[in-house]
């Protein structure tokens, strides 16, 4: 199917967002040109319980404090009527998209029903680069008529640090937590989100979270049971699990692939250094 239309989206995808753009008519008009989708949604319409809504607005103009205000307002409504799944985001400009990430100003967004005004945590290289390629245009310019800025060696670096950074850190925490680190939520978000990163690093193209399991499946076939035990809680979370009678082995398993994966995306060298 490739990215999905508009009406290829899942009932409650079409729900929210067509809920945020009526109210975003109805309490700041003019103030948004685009509404766009992107993450695991843009690859064949990959949706699962437990998946977020990741959406990024395009603004006319820098919002106002009262534009700002009303925007707070817009996004607490929406997680009233919808507490599941996250509808996360935030707002930029055309002229943002059309350059670096990294020179993006502070601006409103919402990461699991917290609004605020920073540097959101989304606004980075893999974004610009799904909304390149796998972005959904809900309205507003198509995504393919907009100018969005990205660089092969940007984005290979800037994923290379957050492995070698966020990530290697969120390992330390698992050794420290290991009840939490248990969990087969803990599974699917490292079994699947550390080797996206590595995908990305290795082929050059970005991908979902399934489909980053699927490829790890492939390329670590030793790490398999963990990488399987992931995308069954993603996909099919009522299938038993063999991790069932130990889960404190499906910890080891874990931290022992991430530890593994990690090491093997900080050592992919860069476009330029191949």
């Amino acid at each position: 199917m490739g990215v999905p239309t508009r009406d290829e989206l899942p009932d409650v995808v079409r729900d929210v967002c067509g809920s945020h753009l009526a109210l975003l008519d109805e309490r700041v008009p003019g103030l948004v040109d685009g509404l766009y989708l992107h993450g695991s949604l843009g690859f064949d319409g990959e949706f699962h319980g437990g998946s977020d809504i990741d959406f990024v607005a395009v603004t006319s103009r820098r919002p106002t404090q009262v534009e700002t205000d009303a925007l707070r307002g817009i996004h607490a409504e929406i997680d009233k009527r919808w507490p599941e799944p996250h509808h996360d985001g935030f707002y930029v400009t055309a002229d943002d998209l059309a350059g670096s990430p990294d020179v993006v100003p502070d601006g409103p967004g919402v990461l699991h029903q917290w609004f605020d005004v920073g540097t959101h945590c989304d606004v980075k290289h893999i974004t610009w680069r799904e909304l390149r390629d796998h972005g959904i245009t809900l309205r507003g310019k198509d995504l393919r008529d907009l100018t969005i800025w990205s660089d092969d060696a940007a984005l290979h670096a800037s994923t290379r640090e957050n492995l070698d950074t966020f990530w290697r850190s969120q390992l330390e925490a698992m050794e420290h937590h290991p009840r939490e680190a248990s969990l087969p939520q803990a599974a699917e978000w490292g079994a699947l989100g550390a080797p996206r990163l590595v995908h990305l690093l290795v082929t050059g193209r970005p991908t979902s979270k399934s489909g980053a399991g699927r490829w790890a499946r492939e390329a670590y076939p030793h790490h398999r049971e963990i990488v399987e035990e992931g995308l069954r809680v993603r996909e099919r979370p009522d299938d038993p699990s063999t991790y069932a009678a130990d889960p404190d082995r499906r910890r080891r398993d874990l931290i022992a692939f991430m530890t593994e994966v990690i090491a093997d995306g900080v050592a992919v060298p860069g476009p330029a250094e191949r």
